[in-house]
This record gives C-alpha cells, structure tokens and sequence, in this order.
C-alpha cells in the first residue's frame, strides 16, 4: 500500500523476485503500470482515506505493507489513513506491517533510541505520525522504526538531498554541524527487514526499533562520495537559523523546521530487540550503500558517475 514510493517499489521488487505474489496498490493505477511493468505482479488502484477502495484494494491479502508517506501539507491526514487501514485489516483478517520512522519517539531524551524510549510530546508532524502508529499497533500492526532513508528511487530525505547535491557538481547541503554522527539506512536492507518481520506472528501489535549502517557524519558521506565521483565533495551546513531564512522562499521547508532541533543532534538505535528476533540481518555498508544510490541518481540526471 503506497507502492510508488521508494520503500514500496522496493519491497514490491524483493518480494516478486523470491516468488511471493504480490499486488500493488495506489491511487494512480497509471502510475502502477509504469513503474511495475512485470505482468505477474498485480497492480490496483485504492485510496487508504476511503474504507470502501481499501477494502477492494486489500481484498484476498494476506499481508499489508503499508508504505504510505504523505507530503508536507497533508500530514494531518496519517492517523485518517491508519483508521482506514485499521478498519480494513479488521474486516479482512489481513495481518500488517506499518514502514514508518522514529519520529515518534521525538523529543529524543536519550540515546540509543529503543523500544523503550519515551513517546510523548513533540510538535505537530511527530504527532500525527505517532497517532497513525498507536492505531494501527492497537489493530494488530507490526509498527518497524526506521532510521531516515537513503537509496534508489527515493526523492527525498536529509541525505538523498545532499547526495543529488554532490552529483549535480554543488556542495552538500546539510542540516547541523558536519561532524555530527547519525544513523541511516539504506532503502534495501530496510525493506528486506520489513519483509522478514512479516514472516513472525510474535512481532505483531508490537513497536520495533530498526537499526540502519550505523552513525556517520557529513564529513564521513562526502570523503566517501568523493571517491565514488572521482573529486572532492564539500558540505555545505546550516542551522536553525538559517534553515529560518530560507524557508520563507520555500513552503516544504517551512513545514520541516519544526523537526530541525533534532536533526541538529546524533542519533543512534538499539537494535537488540529486532536483532533476539530476527538475527544480525545483513546491513550493507556505507561504501556500497553510497555507490549504488549515487549511481541511481545519477542515471535520474542522465550522467554517469566516474
């Protein structure tokens, strides 16, 4: 559900490459038919705000996916989208695993972030986001806290953005000091986590903290980037402040200043939880990780990285 995205183009992929039969749902069937031209993956239109189309979307599923991720202006509407799935997976007997972030243990009192973390306070995006968990968990959900993504397909996120930056020749921008270490994960190994937390009835109604390559700071990212592109890269940062200013031209960075206080600060996850579940699963590192999302973009600008 929310199959044009990154995390569900990708999980869509894995999960046909093994064998699984997969449909793949969205509000823009056109779109599904572009960007899944294989015959035996099945493709439906529905809209996760009406109980109706995600009924018929869902309906004979066995497992949802939910990958929905809203723009900036309509982030009010995920706990809307969560009482429809909720109710769907109730009418249908679907299990489910909601991809969703670590927004909503935002205000970070203390790292690493866990399962145990508080969850409470925050401002408006990490609340909506944070409902739409509570939801669809009370509903039997598998709710996988991710760190921030990077990887093929994806158009945004605090690092794909810098990464494009250094592809198109300019200096990455990046929020907070250049030294700051956090965590990120690459959209594959994520969505191959997500998968294989599908496959345990003990991870259901329950929250797991999902640990992405580890930290690494801006410094770290451009000295590898400038190995994969042949030259050096520079970081470009920005503070609160600044951030500020340039918000007035721009209507999504407006909305993404309230979450800017934490991107300022490290971030690091407890992985013990998923890891006494799942086991050590496989993270690809950094290096790699990099080259194949700096390929992906490049392709994107048609220009291929030395």
């Amino acid at each position: 559900l929310g199959a044009t995205g990154a995390t569900g183009r990708t999980v869509a992929a894995q999960l046909a490459a093994q064998g699984t039969p997969v449909r793949v749902i969205s509000r823009r069937l056109n779109a599904l038919q572009t960007l899944f031209p294989d015959a035996g993956i099945e493709k439906r239109a529905g809209d996760a705000l009406d109980l109706a189309s995600t009924l018929a979307a869902i309906d004979g599923c066995d497992l949802v996916i939910d990958c929905v991720g809203l723009p900036s202006d309509a982030m009010a509407d995920h706990p809307r989208v969560a009482r429809t799935l909720a109710a769907a997976i109730g009418q249908t007997g679907a299990r489910c695993v909601q991809v969703s972030s670590y927004w909503s243990f935002i205000p970070i009192r203390h790292l690493p972030v866990s399962e145990t973390s508080p969850r409470s306070g925050g401002p408006p995006w990490v609340c909506y986001r944070r409902e739409a968990e509570d939801i669809l968990r009370a509903a039997g959900a598998a709710i996988a806290h991710f760190p921030d993504f990077f990887g093929p397909h994806l158009s945004f996120s605090t690092l794909q953005l810098p990464l494009k930056d250094a592809v198109a020749g300019k200096p990455m921008n990046w929020i907070g000091a250049a030294d700051i270490r956090r965590d990120y994960i690459f959209v594959p190994d994520a969505m191959r986590i997500a998968a294989s937390l599908a496959e345990h009835a003990e991870a259901y109604g329950k929250h797991w903290v999902i640990p992405g390559s580890g930290p690494i700071s801006a410094r770290e990212v451009a000295a590898m980037v400038g190995e994969i592109l042949g030259h050096d890269v520079k970081v470009r940062t920005a503070g609160p402040l600044p951030l500020r200013v340039l918000s007035w031209f721009n209507k999504d960075l407006r909305g993404f200043l309230q979450m800017v206080p934490t991107y300022v600060q490290p971030i690091s996850y407890d992985g013990a939880r998923i890891t006494a579940l799942l086991g050590n699963a496989e993270r690809t590192p950094y290096a790699s990780a990099l080259r194949r999302s700096l390929t992906a973009i490049s392709q994107s600008f048609a220009v291929t990285p030395e």
